[in-house]
């Protein structure tokens, strides 16, 4: 190494320390490049010197040796050159480094400053408040689909009890038919007499079990309370439905005994053609009054479950009202939320690496992946030189790289 260059290396080691020093530096830059750029076009051109004669004759012993003197002395050139550009470089990064330090010094994204530290309890607490929303919002969610189920339950329920009532009434209406049907000369005062009899009155033990299956998100003690309570609130309806329809029915049959029985009487009377017509007669107006009478029924029916569906309609329309309206959402910061991988498992990084490999390893060029897998590949080519272990495979070849020493 030469004094000029002991000097400025000397110089570099203390560029910081004055302002004198960097006049110095400062100074010298403008020399220093110049002799730096001399440095550099004698060396090419020696070198390509060189280089043409190789072209020109091919390689020789003497000529070999004649480069491997050159790329020595290129190497002390190069050296020098660098300490020369040393102090400059140096002072380049000095300054840099202190720009930086006032930079990093309140970087919100490096660690240990006030930012930093500002941000994380901005983090932590938006994560808190997340939580405490999710939370919120489950529990809403959670009552949501229970007033959701009571109110169905309660509309099943009711749908239910009014079914089985409806098959109590028909089984009446049924029974008073058929024993309308059965009336011959001969029994017409028996019958007469069990109509008469006939209940009209809703059997005051009637409570049908329900069919309705018990919601998962109620308890026993819920379900039996909604039930109790649609049972007790339709008993009245299904008593005045009951003493009407039955007792109209039952009315309807007294009231037509009498002419029925003078019918039967004049078919008595005739001949056997006469007395089919008449019963024939008979029996048709019977079955057209029955049919008007299950005609109104149904109508009825029909009637019934369409302001059902009005109430059960307006009835979830109030309950997801009154649900928005209670939800008064509370402050959110402004958070950005995204998935980070936490792998908990070596066999964790080989999932990682199959799902890149699939939706981008595979399409990208062998440069991009050289670079990726630098490491690794630097890590399989030493086990290839100190152990002499290979790897077998198509995708693979181990080439020589022969370097002159």
């Amino acid at each position: 190494m030469s004094t000029e260059a002991t000097n400025t290396a000397t110089t570099a080691l203390a560029i910081a320390s004055s302002a004198e020093n960097v006049g110095v530096i400062v100074r010298n830059t403008p020399e220093n490049y110049n002799k730096n750029q001399l440095s550099c076009g004698r060396c090419r051109m020696a070198g390509e010197r060189l280089l043409d004669e190789i072209k020109a004759k091919g390689m020789s012993d003497a000529l070999d040796q004649t480069v491997a003197k050159y790329i020595e002395k290129t190497r002390r050139t190069v050296k020098e050159m660098n300490e020369r550009r040393a102090p400059v470089t140096k002072l380049f990064d000095q300054v840099r480094k202190e720009f930086t330090a006032l930079e990093n010094d309140i970087d919100p994204t490096k660690a240990r400053t006030v930012p930093y530290q500002l941000q994380q309890h901005r983090n932590q607490y938006a994560a808190k408040k997340r939580e405490q929303e999710e939370a919120r919002r489950r529990a809403e969610e959670a009552q949501r689909q229970a007033e959701a189920t009571r109110a169905k339950y309660k509309t099943d329920c009711i749908d239910d009890y009014k079914a089985k009532f409806n098959e109590l009434i028909n089984a009446r209406i049924n029974e008073l038919t058929e024993l309308n049907s059965n009336v011959t000369l001969e029994n017409i005062k028996a019958v007469f007499d069990t109509v008469s009899a006939f209940a009209t009155e809703l059997p005051a033990d009637w409570s049908p079990l329900s069919s309705v299956r018990q919601p998962y998100n109620l308890t026993l003690e819920e379900s039996r309370q909604i039930r109790g309570e649609v049972l007790k609130n339709l008993l009245s309806q299904f008593s005045e439905q009951f003493r009407t329809e039955v007792g109209d029915y039952r009315q309807d049959i007294l009231d037509r005994l009498p002419s029925k029985k003078v019918e039967l009487e004049r078919a008595a009377k005739a001949n056997a053609a006469e007395a089919a017509r008449i019963k024939a007669e008979l029996a048709q107006r019977e079955a057209a009054e029955a049919a008007r009478k299950e005609a109104e029924r149904k109508a009825r029916e029909q009637e019934e479950a369409k302001k059902a569906e009005a109430i059960k309609a307006n009835s979830e329309a109030v309950n997801l009202f009154n649900f928005a309206k209670a939800s008064t959402p509370a402050y959110r910061p402004k958070t950005k939320v995204t998935k980070k991988i936490n792998v908990t498992g070596p066999s964790g990084y080989m999932q990682v690496l199959s799902m890149w490999w699939a939706k981008e390893g595979c399409n990208l060029g062998k440069e991009e992946l050289d670079r990726i897998f630098k490491k690794m590949i630097t890590f399989c080519e030493k086990l290839a030189n100190k152990e002499g272990e290979e790897i077998i495979d198509p995708g693979i070849e181990y080439v020589e790289d022969v370097k002159a020493q």
